[in-house]
């Protein structure tokens, strides 16, 4: 290998380190913004975080039981309960017999009650929306794939701290 060759090939790999270590900590500013955001988002509602986040996901995955919703956000049964009572109080949720089994209820977003409310949410997703159209469909397919091999990396330590607290107890 030339002399220019070595050299061109330590540069990349400098800049290739360079630019691994910046991802690295942008995506943690951009996790600790994100979470910001979502703690004044609820805050705006009176809410919690973890009661945000109990609505964004049973919008996003459906109706789930209690114990659905305790495995999905690491939560104590009696956790679930408190939630599910604090948010059926607001009208957010309701509590529906299960079809099957009648010593569980399934918990339902009350969709009436979030149309009337201000959507917090509105200017951050017209906001990406506007940035993401600025991106070529190759640069949106990488981020797509980019996002979900981020998901599952991140369910996946998820599950080890789950585990590991699990053991601690």
């Amino acid at each position: 290998m030339s002399r220019n060759s070595a050299n061109k090939n330590l540069k990349e790999s400098e800049h290739r380190k360079a630019l691994m270590e910046q991802l690295q900590f942008l995506g943690e500013v951009v996790n600790t913004e994100t979470a910001l955001f979502q703690h004044l988002a609820a805050a705006q509602h009176g809410l919690g975080i973890t009661d945000m986040k109990t609505l964004s996901i049973l919008l996003r995955e459906g109706p789930m039981t209690a114990g659905e919703i305790g495995n999905r956000l690491s939560l104590t049964s009696g956790s679930v309960t408190m939630l599910i009572d604090r948010l059926e109080r607001r009208d957010l949720v309701k509590r529906q017999p299960h079809a099957n089994d009648r010593r569980k209820v399934i918990v339902t977003v009350n969709q009436e009650k979030l149309t009337t409310g201000d959507d917090v949410y509105r200017s951050m997703g017209d906001a990406f929306a506007r940035q993401l159209d600025t991106y070529s469909t190759e640069q949106l397919e990488f981020l797509v794939q980019f996002h979900q091999a981020t998901l599952e990396l991140t369910k996946k330590e998820i599950a080890k701290l789950g585990q590991h607290g699990a053991e601690s107890q």
